[in-house]
């Protein structure tokens, strides 16, 4: 029988070690720090004005299916809340463009409405941002819908403002921060892409509604501001601070 030589290691030992120095290695790799994608920086910021939208709606869910003189009724309602909130909806625009712009620089970017942008008379948002007058980054909002909105199991109608916002670059078109956003009726929750409507601003039936355009136009100047303020806070959120 050999003599054991007790100068060398047993494999247990050996292992053991190994599986010792696997476990710093594996430690040491999970503490170095997650490389984190830099923010793009922006300072500048050209705002192409907003176009109003070319029509409210309004819809009402509440309306049993299959009862066609109700569904036509509802339809000559919109048409004729539209016809009386014309000049609401033809200033939302200019409106928006201006909240645009204030909220813009409230959060520390140099933003300015962006003069000379060509668009066409039929689609004022199919915009060439090739041809664009700047060469600073550009916000593009748009609307998307908007009007009054009442839910199936509600009599009460609520102010529906959805919109579009992409900010990009000028030079090369990328895109630096884009989303959806719903206001009021459409919104689920506070969220980067949903802004509840004032819990006020509900009318119990569409002949409340027309009779109350003062405080329907103030619903939508509320609603401007609040998706403006939305936009810049994620803009922010999206983009490294101003040097």
């Amino acid at each position: 029988m050999k003599p054991v030589d007790h100068t060398l290691p047993s494999r247990r030992v050996l292992l053991a070690l190994a599986l010792i120095a696997g476990t710093l290695v594996l430690g040491a790799c999970g503490s170095r720090p997650a490389t984190v994608a830099e923010l793009p920086a922006v300072a500048r910021i050209m705002v192409i004005p907003v176009a109003p939208i070319k029509k409210l709606h309004t819809e009402n869910k509440g309306i049993p299916l299959g009862v066609l003189w109700q569904s036509i009724a509802d339809r000559v309602k919109g048409s004729e809340f539209n016809e009386r909130m014309e000049a609401v909806r033809n200033d939302m625009g200019p409106k928006m463009t201006a909240a645009l712009v204030a909220q813009l620089n409230a959060q520390g970017y140099q933003a300015q409405a962006l003069e000379g942008v060509s668009r066409p008379a039929a689609s004022p948002d199919n915009i060439d941002y090739g041809m664009l007058p700047t060469s600073e980054p550009v916000l593009h909002v748009y609307f998307n819908e908007v009007g009054m909105y009442s839910a199936r199991f509600s009599t009460d109608y609520v102010p529906r403002v959805n919109l579009s916002a992409y900010l990009m670059t000028a030079k090369d078109g990328d895109t630096v921060y884009s989303e959806t956003i719903y206001y009021g009726a459409d919104a689920s929750g506070d969220s980067s892409g949903s802004v509840p409507a004032n819990a006020r601003d509900r009318w119990g039936s569409f002949g409340e509604l027309v009779a109350q355009p003062q405080e329907v136009a103030r619903s939508y100047d509320e609603a401007v501001t609040a998706l403006a303020n939305r936009i810049a806070k994620n803009i922010r959120a999206n983009t490294a601070p101003p040097r």
